[in-house]
């Protein structure tokens, strides 16, 4: 079987993300994103050009794990697709791309972050409801340790 695939893209939160619903209640996450380029010198070095800026989406129970997660500023991994939209600006019909995000999580290649390996039904319930033996579970303590920003954005 071979491998499935699909477009991703890495760039920086370039302003304050915004949670919005719908009518029927559904999130939609949206941020205006950076991408950073660089061009190779034929001595092999790379010399740093203009990012672009580009908008990204992301809906559902994702959007709302987002919006709690990504501040302006932060260092991202996404993979989803590129779809065109419409709108209007200024009387004039204008078509634009966005990205929208079915998996973002912190990069890991530039951001410090804590993995937390508890199952999601214990991270989730609120803390009363958890008695003294989930807190201090009988898996080994390299599990329960932090190994180096938050969780990939998805909730695990």
């Amino acid at each position: 079987m071979a491998i499935r695939t699909s477009p991703s893209i890495n760039g920086f939160i370039a302003s304050d993300p915004r949670l919005t619903f719908n009518d029927g209640g559904e999130a939609r996450f949206y941020a205006r994103i950076g991408i950073q380029h660089y061009r190779r010198e034929e001595s092999g070095s790379f010399t740093e050009l203009e990012p672009t800026f580009h908008d990204l989406v992301q809906f559902g129970k994702g959007a709302e794990l987002s919006a709690e997660r990504f501040r302006k500023g932060d260092n991202f991994l996404a993979q989803g697709y590129v779809r065109d939209y419409t709108r209007v600006v200024d009387g004039q019909e204008r078509t634009d791309e966005q990205f929208v995000a079915k998996r973002l999580s912190h990069d890991p290649n530039l951001t410090t972050y804590t993995v937390d390996r508890r199952p999601r039904a214990e991270r989730e319930a609120p803390a009363a409801d958890r008695g003294p033996a989930s807190r201090n579970s009988a898996r080994p303590a390299a599990e329960q340790s932090a190994v180096g920003a938050e969780s990939n954005g998805l909730g695990y």
